[in-house]
């Protein structure tokens, strides 16, 4: 089984990397332990769903020298409660691996709980003047909104996801070439779980004041996609936005493409207090007959990261004391006459422990594609987590 095989290889050969360096070398292990407890109901009145999780992640840097770096970063997640018990198959649904490495494992499992480690990270970097090469597991972010990133065609991710801050990465081959100060290329091809390439090549220069970015390439053999991005500021605030065209491989003379655009604007006050506002366009969104529960676990590919045409975001964040911060995000789905109410606290408890309340609460109209039948869901979840980072 490649599974075991490869994890135990990356393992030994990270570790033996390290120690035979030599004495200019240098090592660092950073990382956080949490404690999550979580709720879920359609309906106050009616059952509770009622799940607990403990996510530990470990770091691992190496820095060899003037040109090597590396890195092997995982994270270790006991989760136990009810999810579980209810969902059939939900704990084969936390092993699974959707890169080309399977470096994730159930060390344990029962019928109400799961503990699973996972590798997301494990790269090897050569850098030198005006080049950089980065092979094996890492993020490839060429995304300039915030939300929605329509350019990210090689890890996207769901923004309902905010346990995992860190994001799901590719396991891949990246080039960079940087000509001048202002400007780069890039080319980057990874493999998924079923052997399929997505790679593309990007350009990115400076004009104006503004970071304007180019890119095409193919995504996972099935479609050729082409792209532009741009960030800068427009009177004091921050605008961006990304527009991607995907097209059929298989009957390039077919029209049947499809399109997807997001722009951005966001304004820092000098009393931090902060306001955001992003917009989404697909034209062909993606349909579930489990509504926003498919949606809640991220996209398998950035063509699934919006379920309705139109997808308006807005959000305030207020730092109220040094160590309380308060926010409030929202969406409105208008072909769904449906929205999303998302507020969250954080408490600085101690110099490295934060203590956080997050709240999600979606209400919207949803069609099964396989009956036509339209039904109106309401979910709300909860979540109180305690951070230590170390």
């Amino acid at each position: 089984m490649r599974r075991p095989f490869i994890y135990i290889v990356l393992l030994v050969l990270f570790v033996h990397g390290i120690s035979a360096q030599d004495d200019v070398s240098s090592f660092e292990l950073n990382g956080y332990l949490t404690n999550m407890q979580s709720v879920m109901y359609s309906n106050p009145s009616e059952d509770w769903i009622i799940d607990n999780l403990f996510h530990n992640r470990l770091n691992f840097f190496y820095y060899g020298g003037e040109h090597f770096t590396g890195s092997l970063k995982l994270r270790n997640r006991l989760i136990y409660g009810e999810t579980i018990k209810l969902v059939p198959g939900y704990a084969d649904a936390i092993e699974e691996d959707m890169g080309w490495m399977d470096l994730s494992y159930n060390l344990l499992s029962g019928n109400s709980y799961v503990l699973n480690t996972m590798i997301d990270r494990v790269w090897l970097q050569y850098s030198t003047d005006g080049f950089v090469a980065t092979a094996g597991r890492q993020r490839i972010n060429w995304g300039q909104t915030f939300v929605w990133n329509v350019n990210d065609i090689f890890n996207a991710y769901s923004y309902f996801d905010f346990d995992y801050e860190e994001r799901p990465g590719s396991d891949a081959i990246r080039l960079q070439l940087y000509p001048n100060y202002t400007s780069t290329i890039e080319l980057a091809a990874k493999l998924d779980s079923a052997n399929k390439l997505t790679a593309a090549a990007l350009y990115r220069f400076n004009v104006f004041s503004y970071d304007i970015q180019f890119l095409a390439g193919v995504l996972q053999e099935e479609d050729y996609v082409g792209g532009l991005g741009w960030s800068g500021n427009l009177g004091g605030a921050g605008f961006r936005g990304e527009a991607s065209y995907f097209h059929p491989m298989k009957n390039p003379g077919d029209t049947s493409g499809m399109f997807m655009f997001s722009a951005g604007i966001d304004y820092i006050f000098p009393n931090t207090l902060m306001l955001q506002g992003e917009y989404l366009y697909s034209s062909n969104p993606f349909s579930s007959a489990f509504g926003f529960i498919d949606f809640y676990s991220g996209p398998l590919t950035v063509k699934q990261l919006a379920f309705t045409k139109h997808t308006i975001f807005a959000s305030v964040s207020y730092q109220v004391t040094p160590l309380f911060t308060a926010s409030l995000g929202g969406m409105y789905f208008p072909d769904m006459k449906g929205y999303f109410i998302g507020p969250s606290l954080t408490y600085n408890v101690l110099n490295n422990v934060d203590l956080s309340f997050f709240m999600q609460y979606f209400n919207a109209e949803n069609e099964d594609p396989l009956t036509g039948q339209i039904t109106r869901q309401q979910i709300s979840l909860l979540f109180l987590r305690l951070k230590w980072s170390f």
